[in-house]
This record gives C-alpha cells, sequence and structure tokens, in this order.
C-alpha cells in the first residue's frame, strides 16, 4: 500500500487551470505515494472542475475532493476586505477550509506553486508550518502588525490538522477577523500573521521558495527589501535553500509568471514541462503588469547598487500607497 500524501488548494473557477499545473508538479514528483487534492473552489459543478476530475478519473493513486468553504463569506463582507480582483472570496478560504478535512494533516498550496521534487511533512511543534515572505522591512508598520512578529507568505502551508482543532485555530481566525481594526494590506497574510502568529512555526524557505531570489539574487533581494531590517532567515539559510527546493512559488513581477507570453520568469522551463501534464497543456495568458513594474523593468539597465536602492524606494512607495487603499 502506498503512502498518502494530502493537499489543500483554494481558487476561483479562474484559477483552475492553474491549479491543474501545480497538481500535476505533485504527482510528476511523488510517483509512489497515493494522493488527495482538496479543492475549495466556487462551483462543484463548474465545467473546470469537471474537466480535472475527468483528467484523472483512470488513475486510482489520484482523488479529487470538492470542499465548500464559503461558510464566513459573509462575514468576510460584512468588514469590507477585498476580493483581490476575484468574484469570490477565495484568497481567504484558506483560514477556514483545515477544518473542514477529516485528514491528520495537509499541504495547502496556492495555484502558482510548483513541487520540484519528493514531498514529507515536517516535523513541528505547533499546529502550522510557514515560510516568512520578503515583503520589505516597512511592511509590519505599514500593516498596523507589531514590527517583532514574523509576516508569513501563505503560497504553501504545512498544517497539522489535528493541533489546528485543538488549539482551536479556527476561532482565533474569526476572532481576529470581528474585532479588526484596520484592512488587511495582503488579504489572507495579514490576518494569519496577527491572529496565529503563536500557532506557526518558521520552517525551511525551501517550502515556499519564492522566484525573486532567483531572478535578482539572493543578497540583492535582501537589499531590495532591506530583509536585514526584519525578522528573517540569515542570507546564508536562503542560499542553501535554492539547492533543496520542495515547492516554488511563482510570484509575478518585472520578469512575469511563466504562464504569460514573453515571460523572462526563472522557472518558465520546468513550468513548461508541468503544463504539458496537466488537464489544460495549452493553457496561456497575456503579459500584463502595473506601470510601476514596467518602470523597475527599464531601470534594469543601471548598476545593480543603484537599481537595488531605487528597486528599495519603489517598493516603499508602494507599500505606502498599499496602506492609503
Amino acid at each position: 500500500m502506498k503512502d498518502k500524501l494530502s493537499f489543500l488548494y483554494t481558487c476561483d473557477d479562474a484559477y483552475l487551470p492553474l491549479t491543474s499545473i501545480s497538481m500535476a508538479s505533485v504527482i510528476k514528483n511523488n510517483p509512489e505515494r497515493e494522493i488527495c487534492f482538496y479543492i475549495a473552489t466556487e462551483n462543484e459543478n463548474g465545467e473546470n472542475l469537471k474537466r480535472l476530475r475527468d483528467f484523472y478519473a483512470d488513475n486510482k493513486d489520484i482523488s479529487i475532493i470538492y470542499l465548500d468553504a464559503r461558510a464566513y463569506d459573509g462575514l468576510l463582507a460584512s468588514k469590507g476586505l477585498d476580493k483581490w480582483g476575484s468574484a469570490s472570496f477565495y484568497v481567504y478560504w484558506k483560514l477556514f477550509a483545515a477544518e473542514l478535512l477529516d485528514e491528520d494533516e495537509v499541504w495547502y498550496l496556492d495555484s502558482d506553486v510548483l513541487c520540484l521534487k519528493e514531498v514529507d511533512y515536517p516535523s513541528i511543534d505547533k499546529p502550522i508550518g510557514a515560510v516568512l515572505d520578503s515583503a520589505h522591512a516597512c511592511f509590519n508598520k505599514a500593516a498596523h502588525i507589531d514590527e517583532r512578529y514574523y509576516f508569513f507568505n501563505t503560497g504553501s502551508l504545512y498544517i497539522d490538522v489535528r493541533k489546528w482543532k485543538k488549539e482551536r485555530c479556527l476561532d482565533k481566525v474569526l476572532d481576529y477577523i470581528r474585532n479588526m481594526e484596520h484592512l488587511p494590506l495582503m488579504c489572507d497574510q495579514d490576518i494569519l500573521a496577527i491572529s496565529l502568529q503563536e500557532q506557526i512555526e518558521v520552517i525551511d524557505p525551501a517550502y515556499d521558495y519564492l522566484v525573486g531570489y532567483d531572478y535578482y539574487g539572493v543578497h540583492d533581494s535582501f537589499e531590495m527589501y532591506s530583509l536585514h531590517k526584519k525578522p528573517f532567515y540569515r542570507e546564508e539559510e536562503v542560499k542553501d535553500a535554492k539547492n533543496r527546493i520542495v515547492f516554488y512559488h511563482c510570484l509575478g513581477g518585472v520578469f512575469g509568471r511563466p504562464w504569460q507570453d514573453g515571460n523572462t520568469s526563472p522557472i518558465r522551463e520546468a513550468f513548461e514541462s508541468y503544463r504539458k501534464l496537466s488537464a489544460w497543456p495549452d493553457y496561456r495568458t497575456e503579459a500584463s503588469s502595473s506601470l510601476l513594474f514596467k518602470i523597475e523593468k527599464a531601470l534594469e539597465v543601471l548598476p545593480k547598487p543603484l537599481y537595488n536602492r531605487v528597486h528599495n524606494l519603489a517598493m516603499r512607495f508602494y507599500v505606502k500607497g498599499l496602506a492609503k487603499r
């Protein structure tokens, strides 16, 4: 009997093709495992979810289970939370969905995360394992997060469901949302960092390796985001993680997403290989980027130290802009 792995995704209907590509990377790199995918999406009977289920219908080692995680949409709407361009509150569902699982442990992955090697569950003492986010050091203050707090990236989360329920993590999240005084700047990430700071254990950056480290380089990333000035990893830890990447987070930026036309993402070749194994082997979208990113791209001709300083300043203005929304 094969060992089992469980994964959780939350996405709207438009992101199901990307979810399929992420799933394909998990399956490719864990061939000797039975894998259960839990997917919280908008419509259990939608064509995209049906296409995904049909694609794996003959694979007995793969199961796909729909979750309805909309129970707290009314609360989210009443607090005026941002849907980030979607028709649903799916970006927040990861904060609730673990409560619905009949599993001991699970990996949550964003749809834009690729699995690059065999996966195991980490051994940690707390309910959640998360990787620190490289958000600029000025972010905590702008987001009204205690500057001593860790700020986590929620693209990949290990959740010990037993501990999650025992320590009543859902209640802590809901209590914070009901009583929050400021709208979050980065949706679920702010809420997670504040409401569950004591329930999260910092794990190896190889479990949520951010594409910026690859594109800019680790040292330059530390300079551009003032990472030495916040609770964070040491440079050596991030550099070492590059040789052991388990989950690679395909964030955007001046390089574009790996599924966008004309992108220069460092992960684009690997992404293409997994795309061909997915239920959407031809999935592509047009390139799109903000004016800020276009300006930053044009400035890449500058000497590296100067570019780092300009990028650092631009991110300070960007964070201030988020705070004024």
